[in-house]
């Protein structure tokens, strides 16, 4: 599971106030605006600090080659004059003036800004976010710096064999719909985005009924929903965006990714495609339950990994996703131990599933440590407040609040089915990043020097 939570909410001609619920310990309340709005509104901590968070449908999924990257360009320019602080000096005296700590996160399937700012100033910053979300101004001047930014980024990330490693295992299980993937996107895109560009997708998916507002904290229900409705009511509803996609077909057979890069060690990268949530959620339980065993340092595949000095370490996980949900296993070795730590994770998964590795012992303690990382992820509130945007995005509250319950419920046979319906003999992406020397030496081929 990658972090998280969200809500399904009905709408209705007029706005309806939800009864208060729990939710993890904390105190919940949800209403819909008129114009389709949902917000999230949860007490928590005992600190006099709240967090105001948008949280949109947008992200690299709703990319096309033409605007591959411009979600994340957006993202930059959300943190720019608007209509009442018209310069980037007018917004960021204001950030002073409330003792806001602020930032934007744009990933696959999310977009999420938040403000954390003192309780005190709750009106201040709703009205803050208000302007930013409904009225930029997408300055020409300023898109021209968050543009070079932006590219300046990029550059970064790609002087990164890490990144770059990773995005060459997208590419290849992604292929026909790469640019879906890319969150960084497409270097030329950037480099041309126009102010229009801007404003067609603020247009197509930063409105009311493709968003939620999330305020998290110290808050009073009545207040804050009289604030919520006092500076959001306005904002207008758009035509609802569709996210029916072409399914990324799935791989026919394994593909092998090589790639020489400045490094000192060789990584091994495997990976399979995942069940997609919203389409077999009972699948991604189990997945999440298999890698939590897996790598627990009382079993075999570590001991034998790590214990035995194969690897240096190594990394095993389900990124939920619903638009092509990954189960990734990773290790870092010496170059001539590449093949040794690929026979020992394969016989690791086939062991789970044709032998007794998987207990209900062995699984209880996946579930136990499962339930810790899960805590560990919305320890504090912002965290709180980020999970529920990354979930109302990604699926839906349900999922983030009956997620440990459903845990719960997995069975060893449970984890057998899906070791069969998605590693067991299925074709995956297998991706090596070593040296030049390693490659020559090792693996006798030159691999492609990004």
């Amino acid at each position: 599971m990658k972090r998280f939570i969200v809500l399904f909410l009905s709408l209705s001609i007029f706005a309806v106030l939800l009864s208060s619920e729990a939710l993890l310990d904390r105190e919940l309340q949800r209403v819909t605006l008129d114009n389709g709005l949902e917000v999230i509104m949860i007490k928590a901590g005992s600190e006099p600090i709240v967090t105001i968070e948008i949280a949109v449908k947008n992200g690299a999924y709703t990319q096309t080659p033409e605007n591959c990257g411009l979600s994340h360009l957006y993202e930059h320019m959300f943190f720019k004059g608007n209509r009442k602080w018209t310069t980037q000096e007018e917004y960021a005296q204001r950030i002073r003036e409330l003792g806001i700590v602020y930032n934007g996160m744009t990933s696959n399937e999310a977009v999420r800004y938040f403000f954390t700012l003192p309780s005190r100033n709750e009106e201040a910053g709703m009205e803050f976010m208000a302007y930013a979300i409904m009225e930029p101004l997408f300055d020409t001047v300023e898109l021209a710096k968050e543009r070079n930014v932006v590219l300046n980024e990029f550059d970064r990330d790609y002087s990164d064999p890490s990144y770059i490693f990773y995005q060459l295992n997208e590419e290849a299980m992604f292929r026909k719909y790469f640019y879906r993937k890319n969150a960084i996107g497409d270097k030329s895109v950037i480099a041309g985005a126009t102010q229009q560009q801007m404003f067609e997708i603020k247009g197509r998916y930063y409105i009311p009924n493709n968003s939620a507002l999330i305020v998290v904290g110290d808050i009073d229900f009545k207040k804050t929903e009289k604030l919520v409705r006092k500076y959001f009511e306005k904002w207008e509803r758009g035509d609802t965006p569709s996210f029916s996609f072409e399914e990324h077909p799935y791989l026919d057979s394994t593909v092998n990714v090589f790639t020489v890069q400045d490094v000192s060690a060789t990584d091994l990268m495997i990976t399979f495609r995942g069940p997609d949530v919203g389409k077999k959620d009972g699948d991604t339980y189990a997945i999440d339950l298999l890698c939590e065993a897996l790598k627990l340092k009382s079993q075999t595949l570590y001991n034998e990994l790590v214990t035995e000095g194969v690897a240096y370490g190594y990394y095993l996980g389900y990124y939920t996703q619903r638009d092509g949900a990954t189960v990734t296993f990773y290790s870092t070795s010496p170059a001539e131990n590449v093949e040794p730590a690929k026979e020992i994770f394969f016989n690791a998964l086939k062991e789970a599933y044709e032998g007794d590795l998987i207990t209900e012992e062995l699984l209880s303690r996946a579930k136990e440590k499962a339930v810790m990382n899960f805590y560990q992820d919305i320890e504090s509130s912002v965290d709180f407040a980020l999970g529920v945007g990354f979930w109302w995005c990604v699926s839906d509250i349900g999922y983030f609040r009956d997620y440990l319950d459903n845990l719960n419920k997995v069975t060893v046979d449970d984890v057998k089915r899906v070791l069969r319906e998605y590693l067991i003999n299925k074709p995956y992406v297998e991706g090596i990043m070593t040296d030049r020397e390693s490659s020559a030496k090792v693996f006798s081929k030159e691999g492609d020097s990004k």
